[in-house]
């Protein structure tokens, strides 16, 4: 059963409570949570979806957030259930084909590289109208209402809220000058990530 977002919330208002005796507005706190939730989540790729993208003849350049505004991070790629090989530079593109940004001679991809957060290169550009399947780690719900999100169940898999709720209740502490148990918070959170395979 997923954590209900109302509830982990009044469990960092208490935790935040009881170190420095400070009144938090819920929602302020609700928000701090939920963008935990995006950054574990992005850390962890936990929530992924996959979509179809139609993709118009001569095409190579994508803008995520027009395209694809709810995807952080692609994971993969497929075109008619064939995987689309994924290259860690321009310069492979490059390889393939020097004038690759202008190269729209193919009938199926052969490479994509996703550039930052906001870029979607694939290539080469196709001669007809095509699509593909594109998986990739969702960006989560923002929510800035406690009163709203009260009911609301997180979208992380419940083995990771703690993670979010720790980092939030990092962040808050750091935010109101509580200084005496940051460290050992900031160890904690370290360790959770650590755990769950995350190099820092």
């Amino acid at each position: 059963m997923s954590r209900q977002i109302g509830l982990t919330t009044e469990i960092l208002l208490r935790r935040i409570r009881q170190e420095g005796g400070l009144a938090l507005s819920p929602d302020f706190a609700t928000k701090v949570y939920s963008l935990c939730e995006q950054a574990i989540n992005t850390a962890l790729r936990r929530v992924l979806t996959t979509t179809t993208l139609s993709i118009p003849k001569q095409k190579l350049l994508f803008s995520l957030r027009d395209e694809l505004s709810s995807a952080v991070d692609i994971i993969s790629i497929t075109q008619s259930n064939r995987d689309i090989p994924s290259v860690s530079s321009i310069d492979e593109i490059s390889a393939f084909d020097p004038t690759w940004f202008r190269s729209i001679t193919g009938t199926r991809f052969e490479a994509w590289h996703q550039i930052g957060r906001d870029l979607l290169i694939l290539y080469p550009g196709q001669t007809a109208i095509s699509s593909v399947d594109i998986t990739y780690v969702k960006l989560l719900t923002l929510r800035d209402n406690f009163l709203t999100a009260y009911n609301e169940n997180s979208e992380l898999p419940d083995e990771d809220v703690d993670i979010a709720l720790s980092l939030a209740e990092l962040i808050l502490l750091t935010r109101f000058r509580l200084l005496s148990n940051i460290s050992k918070k900031l160890e904690q959170v370290v360790t959770l990530l650590k755990l769950r395979g995350v190099k820092i």
